[in-house]
């Protein structure tokens, strides 16, 4: 017992000096001025990414930055049966984005991607409906995932 007691309180000097400090503790998220996003790729899907980011946008701010994101989508094959019919699908969505500054200059980049498999039947409009539900749902985490990069980006570019 009294091993573990040694070997605890030098897990805890060491943790405590190693200068770990979490990047986002002391940061007002409304000093992060964005005044212009552009998307670009499949008009569905730069719908559902524009009407659900969640990011504020001041049009008037000085030194504000701007962020160029980029969404495409994917599908391939996954497996087939014997007679060479693809039986699941694997959709993938991937999003890029660069953060600019007011001149143009490139000061950070980024890609998220993620992507799902899914069964494929006879049915079309059983299938279509499945993939758009998906993408969807893989939208909606990447959304998440972009948000909290691009404000990370931000943050370090401005430390």
């Amino acid at each position: 017992m009294k091993k573990f007691s040694h070997v605890l309180l030098i897990m805890l000097l060491l943790l405590t000096s190693c200068g770990f400090s979490p990047m986002l503790k002391d940061v007002n998220l409304r000093d992060i001025k964005i005044n212009k996003i552009e998307y670009s790729g499949p008009s569905d899907l730069v719908y559902s990414l524009r009407s659900n980011l969640n990011i504020p946008i001041n049009k008037t701010a000085r030194d504000a930055y701007i962020i160029n994101i980029k969404i495409q989508e994917g599908t391939s094959s996954e497996t087939k049966d014997k007679a060479g019919i693809t039986t699941r699908e694997e959709i993938t969505i991937g999003i890029s984005f660069e953060i600019l500054d007011k001149k143009n200059t490139i000061l950070a980049k980024e890609s998220l991607s993620d992507s799902k498999t899914i069964r494929v039947t006879n049915n079309i409009s059983t299938d279509a409906e499945i993939k758009r539900v998906e993408k969807e749902n893989i939208i909606t985490n990447l959304i998440q995932q972009l948000t909290f990069a691009i404000r990370a980006k931000i943050i370090s570019i401005k430390k």
